[in-house]
């Protein structure tokens, strides 16, 4: 959480009606508590204001004042809090804008402190130093923490935190700002009480409180570092359009906030009619049966840590292995030199090396890998086996893997990282990741094949992670959510209770209306779907096939029996090969729109009397 300070400790005039240059102060990061600049900001006069009135006085040696500031809008007015990136405002016509990283629109402000008043001061003590006696103040409310006599928020479960544009008209329900946002008027004695930061003055506090008792890291989204190997890391894609979202939408399936539980969708009535979507069932519909991540990708070195002031000049990363020497090694040997899904085997589908090589490498080598992959181990979601659910949740019981300032979970622990490269301690809510015993495993496999059998079976994964568009239990959330809120497998992670007084209606009934939902250490959907995403399917493609014949006399009587066993799978390849295995549905013949893809007996044994009996 990091504390900028004005760049210059000149007071800048206020220009209400100036240029976008003329109402900017510059900021930067503060790097040490000697950089923590008091003196600059705006000067605001007393005197010709909007109005064409003010005052002047000079404080006499031998008196005291004291600042008095009162609040009598009456919910008035609306107003504006903007924090922009160093591209913004480059001259002073203006001409050139960059990117906002915040916009927050006040709607009507109204404060629970209407008066604020500094202590009296003497001419002495005004002349020696800047002192605050109260803040304006917009902020991201914490979990656990009232500030300035205002309740706790959800952080990262109805809102969005990371959307640059905070404003009410973009959901229904009632809210000023946004569920996650307050503004306010505060009185302070001190810069202290006004913000509180870390010894080194760099940063300030957030998730559980603004003061110390907060943190100042919170890892709660991660930058990929290497390609991605599981389609549940995009949950650390911003998708939605709002802020009125969930933080991490896709492989998560929470009914919406701001949505009856039967819509995924609606025009808001008003002045201006607004769309209002559940992101996170539309991005699981989208995404989840039409793409994968096979690990064919180059091999990356993250550059290495510089000065900050220098970062620029450097390359972000270095390629250590093109894509082409990944998928010439994998095609030649696929077994010393896997992919970076070392699950996927090779399919040469009757190609030489070298042609199959250029043909991945091709444009659109994307849309033709799948024909050269099988999975080893897949796992269908439609099993209903307590026992096979357990075996596939607990398969990172006991791995190792790299942890930011931290180490993995112990051999008897079932690790769930959020991250690729997670941070922190296991099971720690704010900074770490979450890890199950196996009794917690086995009791979520039990919950899991439960929810299966009410809602299966699944034709496709994004019916299989997404909630039922209904209102009822099933409309809530996901079968892999359900069935960790049926263990109470979360309620270690849980802050405080908040109000859903604002949310609309009709919504209500679909919040968890705690503060840590969906913080580092509350387990998610997306974080199970995290290590289950690239071997899961929602079909098998491989059968067991038994058969039998026997031989009779002429009075009927059984002579001889006989018992067989064939494996067969399908393969990418259409029945008519007029077809690649990679072309559009649409586009096939009438054979293969009929009978789909070839079939293959991959083994064929007799089986023995005794096996049967």
């Amino acid at each position: 959480v990091r504390v900028f300070t004005p760049t210059s400790s000149i007071p800048v005039d206020f220009k209400r009606q100036g240029s976008n240059a003329e109402r900017t102060i510059r900021m930067r990061p503060v790097d040490d508590i000697s950089l923590f600049n008091k003196k600059g900001g705006f000067k605001v006069s007393m005197q010709n204001g909007v109005a064409g009135h003010g005052f002047k006085y000079d404080v006499k040696p031998t008196e005291q004042v004291r600042i008095r500031l009162q609040d009598i809008s009456k919910g008035k007015y609306h107003y504006f809090v903007s924090l922009e990136d160093s591209a913004r405002i480059k001259n002073p016509a203006d001409s050139t804008r960059g990117q906002a990283v915040t916009d927050v629109q006040i709607l009507n402000l109204t404060s629970a402190v209407t008066e604020i008043a500094s202590p009296f001061r003497t001419q002495a003590e005004l002349k020696a130093d800047t002192f605050p006696f109260g803040v304006i103040e917009t902020y991201h409310r914490t979990a656990q923490q009232n500030v300035g006599g205002q309740a706790v928020a959800d952080l990262m479960y109805t809102t969005n935190p990371r959307h640059s544009s905070i404003n009410h008209q973009l959901a229904a329900g009632s809210f000023t700002v946004a569920p996650h946002f307050q503004s306010t008027l505060r009185a302070v004695s001190s810069f202290d009480d006004a913000i509180q930061t870390s010894i080194d003055g760099r940063r300030s506090f957030w998730g559980p409180a603004h003061s110390a008792s907060g943190k100042d890291q919170l890892p709660f989204f991660e930058i990929p570092r290497q390609p991605l190997l599981s389609l549940a890391a995009l949950q650390h894609a911003d998708f939605a359009s709002s802020t009125f979202s969930a933080a991490n939408q896709f492989a998560n399936s929470w009914a919406s906030a701001y949505l009856a539980a039967g819509k995924t969708g609606m025009v808001k009535s008003g002045v201006t009619a607004t769309p209002i979507y559940d992101h996170c069932y539309l991005t699981n519909e989208a995404l989840w049966d039409g793409f994968f991540f096979s690990g064919a990708a180059p091999r990356l070195q993250p550059a290495a840590t510089g000065k900050p002031s220098t970062a620029w000049k450097s390359p972000i990363a270095s390629v250590e292995r093109s894509i082409e020497q990944v998928l010439k090694e994998f095609v030649a040997d696929p077994l010393a030199k896997p992919l970076g899904n070392s699950r996927m085997q090779l399919r040469k589908g009757g190609l030489t090396d070298d042609a199959l090589v250029k043909n991945l490498l091709d444009p659109a080598g994307c849309t033709r890998i799948a024909s050269h992959l099988t999975v080893d181990g897949a796992f269908n979601v439609n099993s209903t086996d307590v026992d096979a659910w357990t075996a596939v949740l607990a398969g990172l019981r006991g791995e190792k893997f790299e942890v930011e300032g931290g180490s993995s979970p112990s051999s008897e622990l079932t690790g769930f990282p959020r991250f690729r490269y997670p941070t922190g301690s296991a099971n720690d809510n704010w900074n770490g990741f979450r890890t199950l015993n196996d009794s917690q495993v086995r009791s979520f496999a039990e919950n899991l094949v439960k929810e299966i059998r009410l809602r299966g079976p699944f034709l496709s994964l994004a019916e299989f992670v997404n909630r039922r568009v209904e209102e009822s239990g099933l409309g809530r959330c996901g079968a892999i959510q359900a069935a960790i809120d049926a263990g109470k497998l979360n309620d270690s992670a849980k802050q405080a209770a908040f109000s859903t007084a604002n949310y609309p209606a009709d919504a209500k009934n679909n919040i968890i209306a705690d503060t840590g939902v969906g913080i580092p250490g509350y387990l998610t959907q997306a974080d199970v779907l995290q290590s289950l995403a690239p071997v899961i399917t929602c079909r098998s493609d491989t059968f067991t096939i038994r058969g039998y014949g026997e031989a009779k006399d002429a009075a009927g009587k059984v002579l001889a029996r006989s018992w067989c066993e064939a494996v067969v799978q399908r393969t990418p390849d259409f029945v008519d090969a007029t077809n690649a295995p990679d072309a559009a549905i649409g586009s096939i013949t009438a054979i293969n729109q009929t009978f789909g893809r070839r079939f293959e007996i991959i083994s064929f044994r007799r089986i023995a009397n005794a096996e049967i009996q």
